[in-house]
């Protein structure tokens, strides 16, 4: 049962195809153990290549060693080689001056990019063509339902807009490759059902039953209380409201593309030199709906290098200034990027 909505998700959003090179992040834990013990039964119907990736982040002294072992023994007992990493996350974390948790998947995204391009690489000395090698080669992370859900309430209580109640995506592409979630319909139960039917005996972490984290609160408290006093379906219903918002998130992204072609009259993207610009029609942007015309300020920002950190309090400061007349008025956004209307244009740029 598994199985056959793993192969639905990923024929349903294009997730794999055949001949190409899955770099799988594998933790020792049952959602990615479950994902390797899948695409390993698929691969040779599916015509892939799995590549499973470990990281080894030294928390947890001992069960960090333990964790590896289990994956490299897994991997060997399934015919695959594992590709081990370590790297000290508590130190990085330092450095960064970001939490353990971000600081560890920073580190395991870092090393799945790498092993991404080494096997581009590989392909490219074999002959295959730079474009046709990136294309072949996608990331697989086991994000499953219960994720889906737990993220969704997460942003819900963080005052996230509508385009956060879409979630986790299926599929999104970062550093040049396509980073895939097969398991994003499938449930936690189903995931430990799976594993114990099939004798995987994953490894726990123990911290993830510790309301240290936000998200592990949402996951260990606040979902249960949810479904023992008010809606037992909560995590269906999370999901359901994700899978609208996403539907709608895709409609009005494409409607801002069709609009940004007709409201730009300058564009010098950070690609081509410098940090970039976009100059559009101040009196065509006015007049554009509210939720076409914030997401087009996104994009503009996007298309010249800022694409984070962008608030709707930013977002209503720059509408304000468009809609009013007088100018010039400039509008400050994080590192370094303004806004500025002047003699009927709305000009987006870097300090």
């Amino acid at each position: 049962m598994l199985i056959q909505q793993v192969r639905k998700t990923i024929k349903e959003h294009h997730l794999i195809e055949k001949e190409q090179h899955i770099v799988l992040g594998l933790s020792g834990g049952p959602d990615s153990v479950c994902l390797f013990h899948v695409l390993m039964l698929l691969k040779e119907q599916m015509g892939i290549t799995v590549y499973p990736v470990h990281l080894n982040h030294k928390f947890r002294p001992g069960e960090a060693e333990r964790d590896q072992r289990y994956t490299e023994n897994l991997c060997r007992q399934m015919g695959a080689q594992c590709r081990t990493f370590t790297v000290d996350c508590a130190k990085m974390a330092e450095e960064l001056s970001v939490t353990g948790e971000e600081a560890g998947r920073i580190a395991r995204y870092d090393v799945f990019y790498e092993t991404a391009e080494k096997i581009v690489s590989e392909l490219m000395e074999k002959g295959e063509d730079e474009c046709k090698a990136r294309e072949s080669v996608k990331i697989a992370v086991a994000h499953n339902a219960n994720d889906q859900a737990e993220t969704i309430l997460f942003r819900f209580l963080r005052g996230t807009g509508t385009d956060g109640l879409a979630g986790i995506a299926y599929e999104r592409k970062e550093r040049g490759f396509s980073v895939i979630r097969p398991l994003l319909d499938v449930y936690r139960d189903s995931i430990e059902s799976y594993c114990h039917e099939n004798r995987l005996d994953p490894v726990t972490d123990h911290t993830n039953n510790e309301s240290v984290y936000t998200r592990n609160k949402i996951r260990l408290e606040l979902i249960p209380l949810i479904e023992g006093s008010y809606n037992e379906n909560i995590k269906q219903c999370l999901v359901r409201l994700g899978q609208i918002a996403s539907e709608d998130k895709d409609y009005l992204w494409q409607q801002t593309e069709r609009v940004y072609e007709t409201v730009v009259i300058r564009k010098e993207n950070k690609e081509a030199g410098g940090a970039g610009v976009v100059v559009m029609k101040r009196e065509e942007l006015s007049k554009i709906h509210d939720a076409i015309r914030h997401r087009l300020i996104m994009k503009a920002f996007s298309d010249i290098g800022l694409d984070k950190d962008i608030s709707q309090e930013r977002i209503k400061s720059a509408d304000a200034v468009i809609k009013k007349k007088q100018a010039p008025k400039v509008v400050e956004f994080p590192h370094g990027y303004r806004l500025k209307v002047e003699k009927g244009k709305v000009i987006f740029f870097k300090n």
